[in-house]
């Protein structure tokens, strides 16, 4: 049970670190890269072009084009590229964690031979 509470915990925090980092890619992007959100824009007004027409009725046709417009591409696709950061933040501090600390079963364990009898009393036997 333990170890699902601690899923769904790591599980929330990501979602959230995606939140915020999408609004810090936002700012970054802004403050920075303007060029790169245009051509963004223009990549997802190439998506939304592709499929702005879809074969259904009048009614969901026009529930489609509400839902389905620019932003909700760029969200997504933002979306998309800050998980995928935090996913690769998440993988790197991982690493550095294990590197200094390492499993039990690699720990390298005290030595607990006996004494040897005729040696000097820091010598043990393996």
């Amino acid at each position: 049970m333990l170890k699902l509470l601690g899923g769904f915990g790591l599980v929330s925090t990501k979602i959230v670190l995606t939140f915020f980092m999408v609004i810090f890619l936002l700012l970054i992007g802004f403050a920075f890269f303007p060029d790169v959100l245009n051509r963004l824009q223009d990549f997802t007004n190439w998506i939304e072009g592709q499929i702005r027409d879809p074969d259904i009725d009048e009614r969901g046709k026009y529930l489609f084009r509400t839902l389905v417009n620019e932003n909700t591409i760029f969200g997504i696709i933002m979306t998309l590229i800050a998980r995928a950061l935090i996913e690769f933040l998440f993988w790197i501090f991982g690493v550095m964690w294990r590197a200094v600390n390492p499993p039990e079963d690699k720990k390298t364990e005290p030595v607990t031979g006996q004494r040897v009898a005729d040696a000097p009393p820091t010598y043990y036997e393996n």
